[in-house]
Formats: C-alpha cells, structure tokens, sequence
C-alpha cells in the first residue's frame, strides 16, 4: 500500500541510503562473505516436492519451508540451500484468541484500541480478528524470537522474516504504534536524537515524564483524526524513524537467535519490499531481500518501472533480490490464466540481474479485495523452459555485471540491458519485447530487430555473436558497424533472446 510522507521523512530515508554501503564496509552485516548467489540459481519461494525442484533446476528456497533436519537433509540431497521463515507481522488470529498476554502484544492507536491488518480481514477465528504485532512488545518479541527457534531448528542455512516492519508498519501506515512501550522507546529515542530546537518547537521542556501521546491528542483524539493530520504533528518525522530503526534492530537480533538455534552463521533476508524508502533502514543488516514487487499485471508490459526500480535499488544498496510479483498481480494471473505475462516477469528480472522466484506449482500467494488471500497453482510445464534455459545457459549469467546501456538503441516495445563480465570479458546484451497482446496472452513477434550500440564497446572482443533464446535453437549473428556505431540484427524477437557477444 503507497502512502504519502512528508518531506523531512522521505530525506531521513534518503540518507539511510546513502550510508548503508558505509555500514555494512565497517563490517555491520550479516552473514557469509562469499557471494548469496550466482546469477543462474533457481530460487523458489516456499518449499516443493523433489519432482518440481527438478523440473526447475532448484538452488534455494528462500521462503522457509526446511524447519526441521529432516527437511534440511532433504534439501542438501537434492543440492538444495534452504531457509527457515517467520513472521513478525501478527501473532495471527486463533493465538491471540487464545493467549491474553499476546492479545494485549498487539499495535494500538492513539485510542489504545488494536489496529486490524486490513489484507488479512478474512483470516478471523471465532469473534477475533488479525492485529498487528508490537515488536516493541516483551510478549510479541518474546513470540517472535521463539518463531525463530523453531524455524532454524533443522539448521538451516538462512532464516527469512516476513513482514519485518511489524509495528512500523502500523505506525508508518496506519496510525499505530502508540502503545506503552513504543511511547517509552520512542522517549529514549529523542534523547540520542532530537534537538533542542525541535524540542523547543513541541513545547517540550524535559523527556523524563514525556508521553508523545499528550502531544497527538493536542490536534488528534481518535485515529481517524490522526490519520487525516499526522503529517502536521510535531516530531512525526522522528517518530516514524524511531518505529524504523528500532525494527531493524530486532531483525539484527532475530538474526542472531536464528544462529543459536541453527549453531552455525546463518544468511538472513527479509521481505523488504523496495523500492519503498520504508524498507530500506533494515537492508543493511541482511544478506539479500527476498521480497514482493510490483509489476502491475492489469497494464501488461506497459508499466513495469516499479519493479526495475525495486531491482536497480537492490543493486544500488549492494544487495541482491530474490523477488517475487505482488499478490495483486498474481490474482491477476489466475483470474485471467495468462502465462507470457509471468514470463516476461522472468526475463525482465534476470535481465537487470535478479532473480524471479519460481511460481510456485502449488501455492502462488494471490490477493484481491474480493476474494482476499487465495493460490495460485502455476504450471510447471508452462515456466520450467525459462529457468532451464537460465541453469543450460549459466556461464552467460554467472559473473555478469551491469554496464551503461543508455546508448544502445532499440525499436520501440523493445528493452534492453547489457552485462559484461570482468572490464574486458564478454557482453551480454538481454533484449526484451514488450509489445504483449493481453487478449491473446502472447507477444507479438518482432522481425528484424535491430539492436545498436558504440563501437567501442567491442574494444577486445573478437567481434562475433550469438542469438541463444528459451524458446529456439541458438544460432550466429552478424555485427555490422558504420563509424562510431555497431549494431546486430534478430531475425526474430518472441520474449528474450540473449545477443552474446564475444
């Protein structure tokens, strides 16, 4: 959900950016040194059965699923990384139900009435609804961390947390995060923080006795009140920091419970859904996010720029992405049982160097305000093809980086991305066809697509090339030049061809 923050907020964010590479070279990251993937693993969101692995090619399983050594060993057969998962978004309905403490663990507004978890409003038991967790809670966290041992108990080899934010995302979204102990952290929080000016400006004369809450109430008394000015309450700004730091400070320390449980370092993702500034404070302290993007399904090929820059973010903070599309997109996917589309997701991922998380053949998270949370059941044979040709195909991804492309030329609906490996090695240009017939589900074939760039960019190279897509034989090309330009021509473009040149 996109909300709207004030300016201070968005440059706080901003600077988290800029210092996050600065952070983790002081040696504040998790996890192994060596590198989380090469570019032609096969990564699958949930577990699977060993038939769909190998179908697919499987490297990792990032969304948990191997909480148990048995599954752990299962897994390493089958040459497997596996990861166990938890969630720090809500203790869910039928616990809190059931235990009074988490019942009061919950998020609470300026009322100190719970906040419900507005996707989750058909996942009910009894009269109890879905609330958010307070991670600032002893309970909750108390909770989350046991969520932890049970999920690295087979010891795996990475522990992923859903829906990091936890109260943050109350207090930044949904006019929470006022509950005791948010009050009494966000207090401390302005000692180290705030300045005398801001504090000035609030009419706060000392932070001992401190309550925000007495502030909020001044212009808000109920939360349909706060959420209508909260970007005019004073001290929002820090307020809303506060909720993010403190939140992925208790990531940093679920990462090391996850290790106890495991007894040995373990790497650590979160689905830090970027490129939404919100997410970004925790990147720093993971291995690699595993996280949802929008690719926005309704437009077809027409609007993926949120998910490029979820990608070229990752890639900026020095973290690579396992990502998946939105819930929204995949009820979009089953609803009108398309399959190019979620293809083109493919391609489109790997081009800019990330990696599509398989669809997954019995449990494809979809969510739509009608039918709420529902699956998606992706056919193996429809995908399969894509990621083989990724895994037969791995030593024209694995070392690749990105170089400058905003030279090359393309016709229209046609994108492009160009990788090389080391500063001299070969290019690999991935050249995409966006032009989709969303009645038919299917792109329009290009021919003769012409794809020109400086030739310069051949300074090494012998010069040839060769056309290598899923969905053909492989087969040479020429590359012509004229002056200062070179260019190769594709017979024809269906999804994705790859323009190796050598």
């Amino acid at each position: 959900m996109v909300k709207r923050f004030s300016v201070m907020f968005i440059l706080t964010i901003l600077v988290a950016i800029a210092h996050s590479a600065a952070v983790a070279e002081a040696g504040d990251k998790a996890g192994s040194p060596e590198p989380v993937f090469k570019h032609s693993d096969v990564v699958f969101m949930y577990a699977s059965d060993e038939a769909a692995y190998k179908a697919y090619g499987a490297t990792f399983v990032a969304w948990g699923g191997a909480n148990s050594k048995e599954r752990v060993k299962m897994h390493h057969d089958l040459g497997i990384r596996c990861t166990g998962s938890m969630w720090c978004l809500t203790a869910g309905a039928k616990t809190l139900y059931e235990n009074a403490e988490l019942r009061e663990a919950v998020a609470r507004d300026i009322e100190g009435k719970p906040i419900e978890v507005s996707w989750l409003f058909d996942h009910t038991y009894k009269d109890m609804k879905t609330y958010f967790g307070c991670t600032n809670h002893p309970a909750f966290r108390e909770h989350s961390r046991q969520q932890v041992r049970q999920a690295m108990a087979g010891g795996a080899d990475g522990l992923h947390i859903d829906d990091h934010l936890g109260v943050a995302q109350a207090a930044t979204a949904f006019g929470g995060g006022l509950c005791d102990y948010c009050v009494a952290g966000f207090r401390e929080y302005l000692k180290k923080h705030a300045t005398r000016e801001q504090l000035a400006e609030t009419g706060v004369k000392e932070l001992e006795n401190f309550d925000y809450r007495d502030v909020i109430r001044k212009v808000a008394k109920t939360r349909d009140e706060y959420m209508k000015v909260q970007s005019k309450i004073p001290l929002i700004d820090l307020f809303r920091q506060y909720h993010l730091e403190a939140v992925a400070d208790f990531v940093r320390e679920l990462h090391k419970v996850g290790e106890e449980a495991a007894g040995h370092p373990i790497l650590l993702s979160a689905n830090a859904c970027l490129p939404e500034r919100r997410h970004v404070v925790v990147v720093k302290y993971l291995t690699h996010v595993v996280c949802e993007v929008s690719f926005n399904a309704r437009q077809g090929t027409a609007k993926p720029d949120d998910a490029i820059a979820a990608f070229e973010m990752a890639r900026s903070l020095g973290k690579p992405m396992a990502a998946t599309a939105s819930g929204w997109d995949w009820s979009h996917i089953k609803a009108k049982n398309v399959e190019e589309l979620v293809r083109f997701w493919i391609a489109l991922t790997y081009a800019h160097g990330q990696w599509f998380m398989v669809p997954h053949p019995q449990r494809q998270w979809c969510f739509n305000n009608e039918l709420g949370t529902h699956w998606y059941q992706a056919p193996i044979e429809a995908f399969a093809p894509v990621y083989q040709f990724i895994r037969k195909n791995a030593q024209w991804f694995d070392g690749f980086e990105p170089i400058d492309a905003s030279e090359i030329k393309t016709p229209a609906n046609v994108l492009c991305t160009a990788r090389r490996k080391g500063e001299s090695g070969p290019i690999v240009l991935h050249v995409l066809n966006r032009d989709y017939d969303a009645e038919a589900d299917r792109m329009r074939s290009a021919k003769d697509v012409r794809v020109s760039f400086p030739k310069n960019m051949l300074e090494g190279l012998s010069g040839s090339a060769r056309l290598l897509s899923y969905d053909g034989d492989g087969e040479d090309a020429r590359i012509e030049t004229d002056g200062d330009t070179a260019s190769v021509t594709i017979p024809e473009l269906r999804l994705w061809m790859l323009v190796v040149i050598e």
